[in-house]
C-alpha cells in the first residue's frame, strides 16, 4: 500500500527539509543500549540530526576518517524494524547491530562476547516478508569483517545462533530446550527481523552480542550492569567502529 520511500516523501513535506537531505551515512551503529549509544556518540565526535521523526535518537559521526550514524534503536522487532526500514530508504546500506542477549547456553556467562551467525524467528515480524524460513542469517561479508575486528582486538567470541522472541516474560524451561536443541546459544528481540529486513532491502546487516544475562532451568542470572558487561560495551563498541572505518 505504501512504502518507507513514501514515509520519507511525507516527512519532507512535514518538516519542510528537502527531501534530498534527508539522508544517512551508509554505515550504521545501531544499537538499543543507551551506554553504547552514548559512547558511540563520543567517539564519533557525533551531532543529533534535526528532522528524524524519533528526537534524539539518530546522530551523525565519523571515525577514521568515515562518516557513520549513530542509532538508539527502539526495543523488539516491530519497533526496530520500522527503524531499520526507514534508515534503509535515507540511504543506510551497513547496518551493526550492537544489543545485550540472554544466554540459554549455561557455558556462556554475562560478558561474553557472541557474533550471530543466524538467528531463529520466534517473533510476529519476520513472517510479513517471508512466509517460509524460521531461521534468518546475517551478511556474510559484514560478519567476516566483524569477527576479524573482534579478533584483532583480541576479543574472544563465539560465532552462535540466537533465538528471537517477542515476549521475554514467556521464556519458558520448554522453549529453552526447545531452541537451545536447534542450536540457539542466546535469546534476544530483534535480530531475526533485523536479518530478515535486510536480506528483503538488499542491504547488508551483522551483529554482535554481549551477555547480559544467563536464562536457564536453573533460574535467571540478571548482570547487565555488572562491571565486565559495562566492559564490553566499550571493547565491543570499539571493534565495531575499527570495522566500519577499516
Amino acid at each position: 500500500m505504501f512504502s518507507p520511500v513514501d514515509f520519507r516523501t511525507y516527512l519532507a513535506e512535514r518538516t519542510g527539509v528537502l527531501g534530498s537531505e534527508i539522508s544517512v551515512p551508509e554505515d550504521i551503529i545501531f544499537t538499543y543500549d543507551t551506554g553504547i549509544f552514548r559512547a558511540a556518540i563520543a567517539q564519533t565526535a557525533a551531532h543529533p540530526v534535526g528532522w528524524y521523526i524519533y528526537h534524539d535518537m539518530l546522530y551523525r559521526g565519523a571515525h577514521g576518517g568515515k562518516e557513520v550514524g549513530i542509532v538508539r534503536a527502539m526495543i523488539g522487532a516491530p519497533a526496530a524494524t520500522t527503524n531499520l526500514e526507514e534508515l534503509v530508504a535515507y540511504g543506510a546500506r551497513r547496518i551493526y547491530e550492537l544489543g545485550l542477549s540472554g544466554a540459554i547456553d549455561t557455558r556462556l556467562e554475562p560478558g561474553d562476547i557472541v557474533l550471530l551467525s543466524g538467528a531463529f524467528s520466534d517473533e510476529g515480524t519476520s513472517r510479513h516478508y517471508y512466509r517460509t524460513g524460521r531461521r534468518f542469517t546475517p551478511s556474510v561479508s559484514l560478519t567476516k569483517r566483524l569477527r576479524l575486528s573482534l579478533k584483532d582486538a583480541n576479543l574472544e567470541h563465539v560465532l552462535a545462533d540466537a533465538w528471537t522472541i517477542d515476549a521475554p516474560y514467556r521464556e519458558t524451561v520448554e522453549k529453552i530446550i526447545h531452541f537451545r536443541r536447534k542450536g540457539a546459544q542466546v535469546v534476544n528481540m530483534e535480530s531475526s527481523a533485523i536479518f530478515a529486513v535486510a536480506r528483503y532491502r538488499k542491504i547488508d546487516a551483522a551483529s554482535v552480542q554481549i551477555v547480559s544475562d544467563v536464562v536457564s532451568e536453573e533460574g535467571w542470572n540478571a548482570a547487565f550492569h555488572s562491571e565486565i558487561v559495562d566492559k564490553r560495551r566499550n571493547d565491543v563498541l570499539a571493534a565495531v567502529l575499527r570495522s566500519v572505518s577499516g
